[in-house]
């Protein structure tokens, strides 16, 4: 925890629970915009939002996680991103990849307007990858592999905060917070060197050691400013989520059944704080970028979503498929910044887990070929969805 204890924590969520964060969106949560022709342009090595590339119109913000088998690969990927984009509106694709193996996947997710977001799989990969020696040469490869084939967004871990992304005998010493910070000081400038945008590490929406992604983020946030390494740290890169309601309907912990709809500024982030068990977790992720950050940097979903046949509260349905249908078509519809609870400038891509796979205990999250349920409903309500751009708002 950073030598912080929970008072600690307590404290500082009230002090951001009370700041002041600039505009709000229209359900009365912040946002951090970032349009052009803003007053307070950022200077090097801060970018504008608008100057971080995004896969070319119609820019919908929707995308797809692949296959968890990070051998798979689609049998003609150019067909296959064609129909992502154009029957779908998918226009953001997560990559799993096995060392080069994705790169012609990565040609095509270009040649069809898809944007990759590619993740070099590496088993346990906290707190070390990529370690000195041979292991950073070979990372450095594919990335710099990986960039020259299209891609720009790199990410170079996962979930830190469970105990199965960490080496073995590692999980238990202490300064768990540290030593991904200095992971990730590590690896950054890695990636910028051969061209990519680093990501920084996606938590997982429950922690192992009773600390939710939300105090994850407040905690990586405050060991960075007592470092004085926020600008090292978050230039020029982007912020890696998972994003997922879990059972719960996209207005949680704000909706009738909690009794919260009206909840004061104040009350939204301690809630947040407290239970970021939903997709509304992202405000309380530009509040945080809006204290510690000069600027804001793009925030890329490249889990999450909702999955079918989760109940993990009891106080709330199982998800269904026409629930499936229903929260991620809602998720997908506030990308839109028209929408009167649009998510929000910042969120630039929701790329919802999974596009499908064939056993295991992920099969059941598939969106195609779901092993239970066949074909989803939500690829009908995604047929017949407006494909909105919302690129027009970062044209310069």
């Amino acid at each position: 925890m950073c030598g912080r204890d929970h008072r600690v924590v307590s404290s500082i969520v009230a002090i951001l629970s009370l700041a002041r964060v600039g505009p709000t969106l229209a359900d009365g949560s912040a946002v951090t915009r970032s349009a052009p022709g803003e007053r307070n342009k950022p200077t090097k090595p801060w970018l504008a939002l608008t100057d971080y590339p995004r896969p070319p119109a119609p820019d919908t913000g929707w995308g797809i996680h692949d296959n968890p088998n990070c051998m798979w690969v689609p049998s003609d990927p150019d067909s296959f991103f064609k129909e992502l984009k154009g029957k779908y509106g998918f226009s953001w694709f997560k990559v799993l990849a096995c060392g080069a193996n994705k790169i012609e996947v990565v040609k095509a997710c270009r040649r069809q307007g898809v944007e990759p977001v590619v993740r070099i799989y590496a088993d346990r990969p906290t707190p070390f990858y990529p370690r000195e020696g041979e292991e950073e040469k070979e990372f450095r490869r594919l990335v710099g592999a990986y960039v020259k084939a299209g891609a720009r967004y790199i990410e170079s871990g996962n979930e830190p905060n469970l105990s199965l992304e960490w080496a073995a005998g590692e999980w238990d010493k202490p300064d768990r917070t540290d030593r991904v910070c200095r992971q990730w000081l590590r690896v950054r400038p890695m990636i910028v060197e051969e061209g990519g945008i680093p990501v920084f590490y996606a938590m997982s929406v429950g922690g192992e050691d009773k600390r939710s992604a939300g105090e994850w983020w407040l905690d990586c946030f405050e060991t960075f400013k007592t470092w004085g390494k926020i600008e090292e740290a978050f230039a020029g890169t982007a912020f890696g989520v998972h994003l997922g309601t879990a059972n719960h309907p996209l207005d949680y912990p704000f909706d009738a059944k909690r009794n919260m709809p009206h909840a004061t500024r104040a009350e939204r982030i301690d809630s947040l704080m407290k239970n970021n068990t939903c997709y509304l977790g992202v405000e309380l992720l530009i509040h945080l970028m809006g204290q510690y950050l000069p600027h804001p940097i793009p925030i890329l979903s490249t889990e999450g979503g909702t999955f079918p046949d989760n109940q993990d509260d009891k106080n709330y349905p199982k998800i269904t498929p026409e629930l499936h249908r229903d929260y991620n078509m809602g998720i997908f519809e506030r990308f839109n910044p028209r929408h009167p609870e649009y998510w929000g400038d910042p969120l630039f891509a929701q790329m919802s887990w999974i596009h499908h796979t064939d056993s295991g205990i992920f099969a059941i999250d598939s969106w195609f070929d779901n092993p239970k349920y066949g074909r989803m409903p939500i690829l009908d309500a995604l047929e017949k969805a407006e494909k909105f751009d919302r690129g027009t708002i970062f044209r310069k």
